[in-house]
């Protein structure tokens, strides 16, 4: 399946979707367990967990960032998604915006 979110339908449609999921008892239930998961990696790189080298270090610290990656998810992609706000005149502005339509004739 070939996502587009070229057409405003099916932008707004993931938008909306995106905006369910975080409202959802599930998503909460994940961000929770994802939570505390972080907090115990945290834990282990702070505290240590025995014979731990720089190699497994630098593995709970992917694995923080991954936890932290899949929880911002849902946000970015609304954020991604999201058309910007158009620009706004500003009466003080010696250049205002112009919009410049293009030649039909081309």
């Amino acid at each position: 399946m070939k996502l587009n979110f070229e057409e405003p339908k099916n932008r707004d449609q993931a938008i909306a979707d995106f905006k369910g999921l975080l409202e959802s008892a599930g998503w909460k239930r994940v961000e929770e367990i994802a939570y505390n998961n972080m907090e115990e990696i945290k834990n282990q790189i702070l505290l240590g967990i025995g014979d731990e080298d720089l190699e497994s270090i630098r593995r709970l610290r992917d694995r923080l960032r991954i936890y932290k990656d899949v929880i911002e998810t849902p946000q970015n992609m609304i954020k991604a998604l999201t058309p910007p706000d158009p620009p706004t005149h500003n009466e003080d502005d010696p250049f205002p915006f112009v919009k410049v339509e293009a030649d039909p004739k081309k």
